[in-house]
């Protein structure tokens, strides 16, 4: 039968019965994984509890200085189930059949329930290294902070790339300056054009003029600056739709043929 994490904390002598008790009761308070509570409340060292732990599993430990995420991993937990888990997504196998393995880094790899959540939230199979909590916390940010960044281009200052044109009213003709006189008299064109002022209308709205990743840029902002969504909550939902497998990238011009109503 499997050893849990309490039974190899208390006979590698890192803590007592009763932290271990004091540190599971810690982590059903605040809802979060048994090795968290250890570290943090019962106060274990990490890389001691990283030893105990290839000690007694058969588990790969990774290296936290050369250890970096695949974005390819990212795409297939969300940030929110990696960062309450404290489960770092950062290779994808492929065997011969063409079957996925998704590598996963923990602090505690004893963790059945997170990683039956893990499977089943990335629908293949999971193996598992170890990696420090700090650094499985450091790294999952960093990871999905890149991954953002990436996935989300730059705003740009709205109106940037914008152009407006206009038209003669309908209703004015535009006045013609006199034909120029000279020694061989006037050649009947215009050498001098009246402002067109007034009598001009915009040929479109501005808003009609903008591109189509403006004008959702200007909503987001709008949305975020009244309090209703959150700027954490756009990002998480275009990574979950990307994720999903839908087109986030593709837009639809609304454009006529050019012209517009006057």
């Amino acid at each position: 039968m499997p050893r849990t994490l309490a039974e190899i904390v208390i006979d590698a002598k890192l803590a007592s019965k009763a932290d271990v008790l004091r540190a599971a009761k810690a982590a059903e308070q605040r809802g979060v994984p048994f090795v968290v509570a250890l570290v943090r409340e019962a106060e274990l060292d990490e890389l001691a509890l990283l030893s105990a732990l290839r000690k007694a599993l058969r588990v790969p430990a990774l290296d936290p200085g050369t250890a970096r995420p695949d974005p390819e991993a990212l795409r297939m937990l969300p940030a929110e189930l990696c960062k309450r888990l404290r489960v770092l997504p950062y290779a994808v196998g492929v065997d011969p059949s063409g079957q996925r393995t998704l590598r996963v880094a923990m602090a505690d790899p004893t963790d059945a329930v997170a990683l039956a959540e893990v499977e089943q939230t990335a629908a293949c199979e999971v193996s598992t290294s170890m990696l420090p909590l700090s650094s499985v916390e450091e790294l999952i940010d960093q990871g999905f902070r890149g991954y953002s960044t990436q996935i989300l281009a730059r705003r740009r200052p709205f109106g940037d790339g914008l152009r407006v044109t206009t038209q003669r009213h309908a209703r004015g003709a535009m006045p013609q300056a006199p034909a120029a006189a000279g020694a061989g008299g006037g050649t009947g064109e215009d050498t001098a054009l009246t402002p067109l002022g007034p009598g001009t209308v915009p040929y479109h709205s501005v808003t009609d003029e903008a591109d189509v990743s403006v004008r959702l840029n200007a909503l987001v902002n709008v949305l975020i600056a009244r309090g209703l969504i959150t700027e954490a909550e756009y990002e998480q939902a275009v990574m979950d739709l990307i994720r999903d497998g839908r087109d986030v990238t593709g837009e639809t011009s609304d454009h006529g043929d050019g012209g517009g109503d006057d």
